[in-house]
């Protein structure tokens, strides 16, 4: 066997070291991850999201970068771009279905432990009474609902036999709501105080009698191109519900919304969610849910 000096062996490393330097300096390299920058500039719960998103790539222990979109883009766009080669989005939030599960890879964690699907409505201020006789989903059929044209929310209301009228763009919904081109818009319980507060020339209340309630989840959707995106940002959301630190950002931007709803008082309609597949929603996992 050819023996080497200490100094031969020595050289020997310091080579190895620089040819393989550029492999592990691309290996430390921070990734940048694109979000969509939706049309809505006034999204009241982008603070929240994008720290809850931050917090899940941070514990994930690898180096991300986030990066707004140069577009801005409604829902089907953004799946449009994460489903392309070169698309230029990577990520986006949305109510889950069974249709998106199979197009994109979904972080089954549900960033707003579920309160996406109980729904309460921004109606006309003189309006404020309007469900004062509604009892049930057939007594509300007499109303009509506002929502954008490509959100899930749309098809689950219509599958419960609510008329819904759509509109292609959000800021476009609450004109329409004034203008009395439909009667309710609901919110989840997580959006519309927010939403009430930065469209004040509407002259809009939140109705009080009454609740839609169906099972969701807001999650993380990451485009195929992206899989050790997806494994990271799971890793890192699931140690932040093990942690304490997701429901601790969760209570402080959710939960004074969430108290000044009274779900307790209000008439619950429930309504099913026929878009939804049957491994859609982590069910036996009570640690991610909000219960009223």
């Amino acid at each position: 066997m050819k023996k080497y000096s200490l100094h031969s062996l020595l050289c020997m490393l310091l080579a190895l070291l620089i040819v393989c330097s550029p492999v592990l300096s691309s290996a430390a390299e921070t990734a940048v991850v694109r979000y969509p920058q939706l049309f809505n500039e006034d999204d009241p719960q982008s603070e929240y999201i994008l720290a809850i998103l931050n917090l899940g790539l941070r514990l994930s222990g690898k180096k991300y970068q986030l990066a707004a979109t140069d577009l801005k883009m409604q829902q089907a766009r953004v799946i449009q771009e994460m489903l392309s080669e070169h698309g230029e989005a990577d990520l986006l939030w949305t109510m889950t279905s069974a249709e998106r599960e199979a197009q994109l890879l979904a972080i089954k964690i549900p960033i707003d432990k579920g309160l996406i699907g109980w729904r309460i409505s921004l109606v006309k201020a003189e309006r404020s009474s309007i469900f004062h006789g509604v009892r049930t989903v057939r007594d509300l059929q007499a109303f009509k609902a506002g929502q954008e044209h490509d959100w899930p929310d749309t098809p689950i209301l219509q599958s419960n036999g609510l008329p819904v009228v759509t509109a292609t763009a959000y800021d476009a919904l609450f004109n329409m709501l004034t203008g009395k081109r439909f009667d309710y818009f609901p919110r989840s319980v997580m959006e519309i105080g927010d939403e009430l507060r930065v469209h004040p020339e509407h002259n809009l209340e939140i109705e009080q009698e009454i609740v839609l309630h169906y099972p969701a989840a807001l999650y993380f959707f990451v485009s195929p191109r992206r899989p050790e995106l997806a494994r990271d940002l799971r890793v890192g959301l699931e140690k932040a519900v093990a942690d304490g630190s997701f429901e601790k950002l969760f209570r402080k931007y959710q939960l004074p919304m969430v108290k000044s709803a009274n779900l307790g008082k209000r008439r619950v309609l429930e309504l099913k969610n026929p878009l939804l597949g049957p491994n859609s929603l982590p069910e036996k996992r009570p640690e991610l849910w909000y219960r009223p």
